[in-house]
């Protein structure tokens, strides 16, 4: 199983950010505006968290900048044309000046965040640590492709910053009684922040027990958002032990042998899984045609653009392949695939039993490949598609011009996510969206030791 242990983070120094009065918008319910003794200090990093490098795009990165000379935004994804060596001598900066700070020992740490229905309270828990690399495989498994062009920008960030700078998320599936001992410890110094949603996070240090490190060392990982971060620490990992002195080291005797995740019990913890829909650009006269002769292996049903979105929602439970469908013209189409008839495409595919019944798995084979000759290297490549987790937008963009098509999917299920990872495959890229993102600068894992 995947070794887990403690790690000595850099963190906002709660010399320097810390109040002794907990600010109004990081407060639990119901809790009074001094932190309580035996918690030390809580740091409001509102101002100074961001989002993964993935989801923030130009106009919010603007916003990050501004928002506070010190925001993590410029060590995740800084402004400028060289943002690698920016990154890298930003991070140096800040901590010869004091604004982050190594912590003194090595802790493992609560990370709690809310969710769209109670974004006040940390309904979903984890605990951040470290874990030792591997291969994918039998221990720790991947459930989404990956793509290269993410892969490369992260191995240049790590190069130059030698830092992971945000967490990946994993989880693992226990119903034991441990799971509460376990998550039940007391914390120290604490940080904490709300995402531009309004949600709050949280961040509390855990002092290291062996009862929480061999309970999550024994847990079976799945990579749930991270996927170009764990292969590009893998990479990493391998250019630095591909020469003298650190090639002869026992394998996690170095830094760079681990890398920094949340770990979630997805038995125990309501995780929130958006779906990703697809724009789609150019020739959509397979679409059209679909939808005028349907034949065996669909039922088409005309739906109001602005209904599309629920009506899809009312049929989550359904196993048959359902998705919505966009045209222009403000058409709209709930697309249900015969059981029977995709299960034979899908049989054509190299892919898994598990993979072959995803919705999205069909998507890309019966309707974007077969139909309109979007292939799989197109996808890799970014040719003709786009995505976007918003109805609302999706719309748009077809009503504009901007897509030619969208299709609306349904989110995948854990279960889902788990049988596909257990039988060792993967799904199309974008099957999974976690809500909300981990944040980043709650903390930041050092590989200079």
């Amino acid at each position: 199983m995947p070794l887990v242990r403690p790690f000595r983070a850099i963190a906002y120094a709660p010399d320097r950010f810390a109040q002794a009065a907990i600010a109004e918008r990081i407060r639990l319910p119901d809790e009074p505006n001094v932190a309580p003794a035996e918690r030390r200090r809580v740091t409001d990093l509102t101002d100074l968290a961001c989002p993964p490098y993935d989801v923030i795009g130009p106009e919010q990165q603007a916003q990050l900048v501004a928002r506070h000379e010190r925001n993590a935004v410029r060590l995740e994804l800084p402004p400028g044309p060289e943002p690698y060596s920016s990154a890298a001598s930003t991070l140096r900066a800040w901590l010869a000046d004091g604004t982050l700070a190594r912590r003194p020992e090595a802790s493992v740490y609560y990370y709690a965040h809310g969710s769209s229905a109670m974004p006040d309270e940390p309904t979903v828990q984890g605990v951040m640590a470290r874990v030792q690399l591997e291969p994918f495989g039998a221990e720790v498994r991947a459930h989404e492709h990956t793509m290269p062009g993410p892969k490369a920008d992260r191995l240049a960030h790590l190069r130059a910053s030698r830092t992971q700078i945000s967490p990946i998320l994993a989880l693992y599936f226990d119903r034991s009684e441990r799971y509460r001992h376990v998550m039940s410890r007391a914390w120290t110094d604490e940080w904490r922040a709300r995402d531009a949603d309004g949600l709050l996070h949280t961040v509390g240090e855990v002092e290291p027990d062996d009862r929480l490190l061999g309970y999550l060392s024994r847990q079976r990982l799945y990579i749930a958002d991270g996927h170009h971060r764990y292969e590009t620490a893998l990479a990493y990992q391998a250019e630095a032990r591909a020469s003298p002195p650190a090639g002869g080291a026992a394998m996690g005797a170095l830094a760079v042998d681990w890398i920094m995740v949340v770990l979630v019990n997805a038995e125990m913890e309501e995780l929130e899984i958006w779906p990703t829909h697809r724009l789609i650009s150019g020739d959509v006269a397979g679409l059209e045609a679909l939808v005028r002769a349907p034949g065996d292996g669909w039922q088409v049903e005309p739906v109001p653009p602005q209904a599309l979105g629920a009506r899809l929602d009312a049929v989550r439970g359904d196993e048959r392949p359902t998705f919505g469908l966009l045209l222009p013209g403000d058409r709209a189409f709930l697309l249900i695939g015969d059981p029977d008839a995709t299960g034979d495409r899908m049989a054509r595919e190299r892919v898994s039993t598990a993979v072959g019944r995803l919705d999205l798995a069909v998507l890309h084979a019966s309707l974007l490949d077969d139909l309109l000759g979007i292939s799989a290297a197109d996808v890799a490549a970014g040719d003709r598609l786009a995505y976007t987790r918003r109805e609302d937008e999706a719309r748009s963009a077809v009503a504009r011009g901007e897509a030619q098509a969208a299709i609306l999917v349904r989110p995948t299920r854990l279960e889902e996510l788990a049988e596909v990872a257990g039988a060792g495959d993967v799904m199309p890229q974008k099957s999974t969206y976690f809500y909300p993102k981990l944040l980043t600068g709650m903390v930041f894992n050092p590989l200079e030791d």
